[in-house]
């Protein structure tokens, strides 16, 4: 079974995943000591082995996107809360350099008391339990944590140039979230069309401790189906399952193979193979698998036999070879074992 990491934001640890930890198995990751998302990211495949499904939240949700782009074969699923995808906007860098001054200068209570306020649900008065929870929750951390974390997020990877995960994906944000607005979420889910879009109401920035009840349980079904998915996913033996996970993972690959249903993209395939690759966005196995004709690896990627069939009518290759690869016999011992006869070609 793939193991539930839990990837905290901008100075959070385990306190923003109280009500996820109480309900399911899982990891809080460590974030507080690497100096870049993509050295979080690489720290993290490295810490946590095996298959993951990834929560984020808001810096986290950065993280848990690198992951996907460093190690997509690792990802079983991943869960974006209150998070975004844009680069380093104008303005930003003196915005956190204000914010780093005041921790230093002033401490991480201060911080907490200037930065907080602006996470919460702006349309509601904060509870003064949950407020002295968070600022206690920062306080755990250092004026040098803080930093390190803010100068990640200022150099952090444009993730919408990079986000090509096709498993299962949810989206959870605070309908009052102003930091990472429904917007935000909406552009990822444009760019990921298997992702599911949950608004919380009466929740801002900080929507896992403000609406604890909603937003773990919905964080805990999708991860329990997410689970039971990727844990069955080749239940068969030697039987690749096209399944919901699976036909998601294979969605850029599919619609590749449809394109050949056209005359122009027939052409443009025999005219420059790999440029008529580039249009679309395979994961770098799916790409090979392509150019190397490994019918069966296609399949395990995800494709749809139907839609890659289409590539052997514009090669062509000869459905009985496909056949053979599919069944992992040679060409000969396929026609022997299925069809009783042997043919020179």
């Amino acid at each position: 079974m793939p193991t539930l990491l839990l990837i905290p934001g901008l100075v959070s640890d385990g306190f923003v995943w109280t009500a996820v930890t109480a309900m399911l198995p899982s990891v809080v990751a460590d974030v507080t000591s690497q100096a870049s998302i993509p050295d979080m990211a690489r720290d993290l495949l490295a810490r946590h082995p095996g298959r993951l499904i990834l929560a984020g939240h808001s810096m986290g949700g950065r993280v848990a996107m690198e992951m996907a782009r460093q190690a997509p074969g690792r990802i079983a699923g991943m869960a974006l809360l209150n998070t975004g995808m844009h680069p380093r906007r104008e303005g930003e860098e003196a915005k956190r350099q204000a914010m780093i001054d005041l921790a230093h200068g002033h401490g991480m209570a201060e911080l907490a008391a200037k930065w907080l306020p602006g996470m919460m649900n702006s349309e509601a008065t904060p509870d003064p339990k949950l407020m002295a929870d968070l600022t206690a929750m920062v306080c755990r951390m250092t004026p040098e944590i803080h930093e390190r974390q803010l100068r990640a997020l200022l150099s952090r990877p444009n993730a919408a140039a990079s986000l090509t995960f096709r498993g299962p994906m949810l989206l959870i944000t605070g309908a009052q979230d102003v930091w990472s607005p429904v917007a935000q979420h909406q552009d990822i889910a444009r760019l990921c069309p298997q992702a599911r879009l949950e608004i919380v109401a009466d929740a801002g920035h900080f929507a896992p401790v403000e609406q604890p009840g909603v937003v773990a349980n919905l964080l805990a079904d999708w991860a329990r189906d997410v689970a039971v998915a990727d844990a069955g996913i080749d239940r068969i033996p030697d039987t690749p399952l096209f399944d919901r996970p699976r036909a998601n993972a294979g969605f850029a690959l599919n619609k590749m193979a449809m394109g050949l249903s056209t005359p122009e993209g027939r052409a443009a395939f025999l005219a420059d193979e790999r440029a008529y690759l580039d249009r679309f966005k395979l994961t770098p196995e799916q790409r090979a698998a392509v150019l190397a004709r490994d019918w069966e690896e296609m399949v395990r990627l995800g494709g749809n036999l139907f839609y890659i069939l289409k590539i052997s009518a514009v090669d062509p290759t000869p459905i009985r070879a496909i056949g053979a690869a599919q069944a992992g016999l040679s060409l000969d011992a396929f026609l022997e074992t299925r069809l009783g006869k042997v043919t020179n070609g």
